[in-house]
């Protein structure tokens, strides 16, 4: 992913569980020990068929979220323009909320979709969908999945692995390192002869920057140096923004900017007024594109913006 710029999440396909035969939820072991048998690792892939993609088609992210316009469901995110998902082999998932080809050589998401046919009965389809308000389960769906096809108990011999070595991480060092991170990345923008060309595509970059700085702010004894950071980070904006972006950097300085105009430094103001300018000139994009929708909503904002001036 570090290749590709635009890559901004991971598409992962899920692999279905069965209920491995039980009739009734035997709770005195875990699911992992008690499911271990699924389905074979393409099921449910349409291999040329655009009609019906279900089963191990489905996918779950790990996604940036600062490049997410909204989610669409659990298993989707409506990414800004230019950005998507990839693959485990880094290839762009080109299906919302699914990945065909399947492949699951690399990562997997185990689903434990049935369990016993009792938990299934008197729990899941009770319950209905977690996402919405729907019930679709019944049985048929419960014989439709439950596929046990392939013994895999993978994911006990990898729980077993990881404990040898497992440590919970030392929370103690967290403001430390996220300390020196901001030394690393906002450094260079406070020297005079750092060239332009070392501002440019990082405007994500300064936007993160201010928010870990926000975030230490309270955390701090004395949290002057955390403000230091923030007004560098805004400051480093302000060059960026100078310097020419594109629209998908527009909607991610646009999405942080209530955050950004809450803030009491000094920068604040100029980036208001560079807002501003912005939004004129997306405006008159949207408007030669006949983008109404996106039109009337940038001019709420400048509005916003005018009046809170």
């Amino acid at each position: 992913m570090s290749h590709d710029p635009n890559a901004s999440a991971l598409a992962i396909n899920w692999q279905i569980y069965g209920s491995n035969g039980h009739e009734t939820a035997d709770l005195s072991r875990g699911v992992l020990e008690r499911f271990t048998r699924r389905a074979p690792v393409d099921f449910g892939d349409p291999k040329g068929n655009d009609v019906w993609y279900e089963g191990n088609t489905y996918v779950k992210t790990i996604v940036n979220p600062r490049r997410i316009n909204f989610v669409d469901n659990p298993h989707y995110m409506n990414y800004f323009d230019g950005f998507y998902s990839v693959d485990e082999n880094a290839a762009p998932t080109k299906i919302k909320g699914h990945n065909c080809p399947v492949t699951a050589d690399k990562i997997a998401v185990n689903h434990y979709y049935t369990k016993s046919r009792e938990e299934f009965t008197k729990a899941k389809m009770l319950r209905g969908w977690a996402c919405e308000n729907k019930n679709p389960y019944n049985m048929k769906s419960f014989d439709n999945y439950d596929r046990n096809e392939v013994f895999d108990d993978g994911i006990l011999t990898y729980r077993a692995e990881r404990a040898k070595t497992f440590q919970l991480p030392d929370k103690s060092l967290t403001d430390e390192r996220l300390l020196n991170a901001l030394t690393v990345n906002l450094s260079p923008t406070l020297f005079p002869n750092t060239p332009k060309k070392f501002f440019a595509g990082k405007l994500e970059t300064f936007l993160t920057c201010r928010a870990v700085a926000e975030y230490l702010k309270p955390k701090l004894v004395d949290d002057a140096l955390a403000k230091s950071f923030e007004e560098a980070a805004l400051r480093a904006m302000l060059k960026t923004l100078s310097n020419g972006v594109n629209l998908t950097q527009v909607m991610l300085f646009l999405n942080e900017l209530p955050k950004i105009l809450n803030s009491s430094c000094s920068a604040v103001d100029e980036l208001r007024v560079a807002a501003l300018e912005m939004l004129d000139q997306l405006k008159s994009f949207m408007r030669l594109k006949v983008m109404w929708k996106d039109y009337v909503q940038l001019d709420y904002i400048r509005d916003i913006l005018t009046l809170g001036g």
